[in-house]
């Protein structure tokens, strides 16, 4: 045999080669990417409360709570600080060497005061928003945020 067909034969080996793993690879990886199930939205994140009930409005309401909560939360900063610091003062109490159990309810009142505060605020933003909606809207807005279980124990007791 001539160098020159030995060298070919070599590189067609090779060729060959470099094929069989380049199509194995493209084949794995179709595999791979094709094999995997689709995330069901529903179960991805189950949502409740206000964001499901945005999640059900039509889009112009989704926007205008959107922005109105948005604004709340820009005019709240002040009470999310001070309920950020609250916290943060109660991790320090309680990783003291001495439980200084006064410092600790102090904290834990000013982060429960901050909290309230704020969640007044959320609250008057939502009955602003409720209060430009018809009846029946208000109604979806009252399922989709309280009734979790479509209504099925309207009757039932909560403990």
């Amino acid at each position: 045999m001539s160098q020159s067909t030995r060298a070919l034969k070599t590189f067609l080996v090779l060729s060959l080669l470099l094929n069989v793993f380049l199509i194995g690879g493209v084949a794995g990886g179709l595999y791979q990417w094709l094999g995997q199930p689709r995330p069901v939205q529903a179960l991805a994140v189950p949502q409740h409360g206000l964001r499901q009930a945005m999640a059900l409005m039509p889009e112009e309401h989704r926007r205008q709570l959107r922005q109105l909560l948005r604004q709340t939360r820009n005019d709240s900063q002040a009470l999310i600080s001070a309920g950020r610091e609250a916290r943060q003062g109660v991790v320090r109490e309680l990783a003291a060497d001495q439980l200084d159990r006064g410092a600790l309810d102090a904290e834990l009142g000013k982060s429960r005061e901050a909290d309230s505060a704020l969640r007044a605020r959320v609250d008057e933003a939502l009955a602003t928003f409720a209060a430009s909606l018809s009846l029946s809207e208000r109604q979806q807005l009252v399922e989709a945020m309280y009734l979790r279980d479509g209504g099925k124990n309207r009757g039932a007791k909560r403990n």
